[in-house]
């Protein structure tokens, strides 16, 4: 790639063999530090990932929930949870007592025996149990659980007609009411409630109309289905708002882990070029200390600018908002390649790039320059500039497979901020030699 549209005066000072050995140094050592980090940030998001799972684990609670019964929800049901199933269930009971009361008026009014209504009494109190401890039976059961739990009040409504006599087939209303709890499928708790009304007609036609109480007794499949139906809604609601609830736990986890990985690779892009720059100024300031007090004291004015500069921007990390300025990158990567002695040819300012990637080329220079310093021990870098493009190139021993790990957080990062904004990042080897990073926005 040529240097056509690079300012002349772009090269710097040569390197000294102050600033070379400078360089070789903090190379070396930046480059064992990025393999630790890798391990160690991979470590961290493994053991981030066993933590998450636990606490989903934990956020579904308990197997079963024994403060809940009989309230009736689902197993590893919340307070709330609890206390919406709580004022349902009552509102339930509330009615089937009303409804077993007429039943027991009816009872005892008939002109039979003392001990035949209490034994009547007795069999509609068993009844009226199963009716509400029922549905909290079928929540902690697979669909045939339920069929048995209904099955067996359905016995016991039988076994009412010869207890309690005719009047029993109103009984049968709560067994409707039950049904909704059965199936998944709303065709099934269906055909239940349908099963259940004909049952209930065909007892009255065959016992007699004015036995099973008259024309009241057309009313009553009305009344079953109208009842059943609101059960079945609620059963349906009920897997609606916990099928919601594991959506919204989802998206919550999700928006965590995103938050998390934008806050990691924000933390990487502030402090890892900075941090790479104060080592190897401080290293080079600590060697001209008695040979050059000046340039030593003014390299230390550097570092002191550069731990203020990254304490700035890990501030805007923590807040949510961080861009980068790519005039200013430009300057820093022209300042820092001039303190480790390496020929730099840089464009003189970002005017060239456009407006949308131009905060995307200066993160990718940022992080171009962080990896010539770190891992290229190169002795020349050249940066070319288009409106949508960037390249960046080294003469060192890095190439594409061992310069950069692909797997270290600044390339991942970069890749995720190109995706953002629609663009490309590539690597591979130079024209100089050594590694070659080029991102470009995609055509629209």
């Amino acid at each position: 790639m040529s240097d056509v549209g690079q300012p002349a005066d772009a090269a710097v000072t040569p390197e000294t063999p102050e600033t070379a050995q400078t360089a070789k140094t903090v190379a070396s050592t930046e480059s064992t530090e990025n393999t630790e980090n890798t391990e160690n940030t991979e470590n961290t998001m493994t053991a981030e990932t066993a933590e998450t799972r636990s606490a989903r684990r934990a956020s579904r609670g308990p197997e079963v929930s024994p403060p809940s019964f009989p309230w009736a929800v689902p197993p590893g049901a919340d307070a709330a949870e609890i206390a919406i199933a709580r004022r349902r269930w009552y509102t339930g009971a509330t009615f089937g007592l009303l409804w077993q009361t007429l039943l027991l008026i009816a009872v005892w009014t008939d002109g039979r025996s003392l001990d035949a209504h209490l034994l009547s009494t007795l069999a509609l109190a068993v009844f009226y149990a199963g009716y509400l401890f029922g549905p909290e039976l079928m929540w902690r059961r697979g669909i045939p659980g339920r069929l048995v739990v209904l099955s067996a009040l359905v016995v016991w409504a039988g076994l009412l007609l010869v207890v309690v006599g005719p009047a029993a087939v109103w009984s049968w209303l709560l067994l409707v009411a039950l049904s909704g709890f059965i199936a998944a499928r709303r065709w099934v708790s269906f055909v239940v409630m349908v099963v259940i009304v004909l049952a209930e007609l065909v007892v009255a036609a065959a016992i007699g109309w004015g036995e099973a109480g008259g024309i009241g007794i057309l009313f009553a499949p009305v009344v079953a289905i109208s009842v059943g139906a609101s059960m079945l809604f609620f059963g349906r609601q009920r897997e609606a708002e916990d099928r919601l609830g594991v959506a919204q736990d989802e998206i919550t986890r999700l928006a965590v882990v995103e938050e998390r990985m934008r806050f990691s690779r924000d933390l990487h892009d502030v402090l890892g070029h900075s941090l790479t720059v104060v080592a190897m100024k401080s290293e080079l300031a600590s060697r001209l200390v008695d040979a050059d007090p000046g340039r030593a004291k003014t390299e230390m004015q550097d570092v002191e600018r550069l731990a203020r500069d990254a304490l700035q921007g890990l501030r805007r990390a923590v807040s949510g908002y961080r861009e980068a300025d790519l005039a200013a990158e430009l300057v820093s990567a022209r300042s820092a390649l001039d303190a480790a002695g390496v020929q730099a040819t840089l464009p003189t300012d970002g005017d060239a790039a456009a407006d949308d990637v131009r905060s995307l080329f200066a993160w990718v220079l940022r992080e171009g320059i962080t990896n010539v310093l770190r891992h290229a021990a190169a002795s020349r870098v050249r940066v070319t500039m288009t409106r949508s493009a960037l390249t960046i190139e080294d003469d060192g021993t890095g190439s594409s497979d061992q310069a950069v790990p692909t797997a270290g957080n600044g390339l991942r990062g970069l890749h995720e901020r190109a995706d953002a904004v629609g663009a490309r990042l590539t690597t591979g080897t130079s024209a100089l030699g050594g590694f070659l990073l080029h991102v470009e926005r995609r055509p629209r």
